[in-house]
């Protein structure tokens, strides 16, 4: 029976109280334990509103190095959000396994990652585009700035759920990672939230996160 140690981080220090977010990860990687005979040895969560200090992370890589165990987490940003970050985690000695994404490897872990910092940085940039035409037509930005970007999360979030039924087909069907799940929705002809946009990756790891 293989040994595992979990890492579990929340954000903020009410939501470690509150236990907000970590119920979710917890029943996650508790029943990936069950399925595949793992004994789960110890469970650290961390509690950090920084990307900086992750002292937490790094006990559990030691945990996982001294017990000759598996670091497991419940999804891949909770390793990190820096692309460098993860590549160091990867490139270490301990064995990672994600949850969500069972199949991943340390390669494919690394891409998701990059993936992931490549989506995020591209909202950024549109973003403060967005915001730049805006004030030079004139339009005052705060509450109704907000609204509307209140209006727009939502939008996304029910059209990820809209999307639930066919994604979990794919999934019955073992068609799993991002990559495969992108081409099978252009196949299929599913349009994006962005009125024609074609899937890729990047916009399949999106979707499922808002469903998460």
């Amino acid at each position: 029976m293989k040994q595992v140690i979990a890492y579990y981080r929340v954000s903020t220090s009410r939501q470690g109280r509150s236990g907000l977010g970590l119920e979710a990860q917890q029943q996650a990687v508790e029943a990936h334990c069950r399925q595949n005979d793992y004994r789960l040895l110890t469970q650290i969560v961390e509690v950090r509103s920084t990307r900086k200090y992750r002292i937490g992370l790094f006990d559990a890589l030691s945990l996982c190095r001294q017990h000759k165990a598996i670091l497991i987490v419940a999804r891949l940003d909770r390793l990190g959000r820096d692309v460098e970050q993860i590549a160091g985690i990867v490139k270490s000695n301990v064995e990672i396994i994600v949850a969500d994404n069972p199949h991943a490897n340390r390669f494919t872990i690394h891409i998701l990652a990059a993936v992931a910092e490549e989506q995020r940085q591209r909202i950024s940039d549109t973003t403060k585009q967005a915001l730049h035409a805006a004030k030079k037509r004139g339009i005052l930005l705060g509450k109704n700035g907000k609204t509307l970007s209140i209006a727009n999360k939502k939008a996304a979030t029910d059209f990820a759920y809209a999307l639930f039924p066919i994604l979990n087909r794919l999934r019955n069907r073992g068609i799993i990672s991002v990559r495969a799940v992108s081409e099978a929705l252009n196949k299929k002809g599913v349009p994006t939230f962005r009125e024609g946009g074609r899937w890729h990756p990047s916009t399949v790891y999106t979707l499922m996160n808002r469903l998460k």
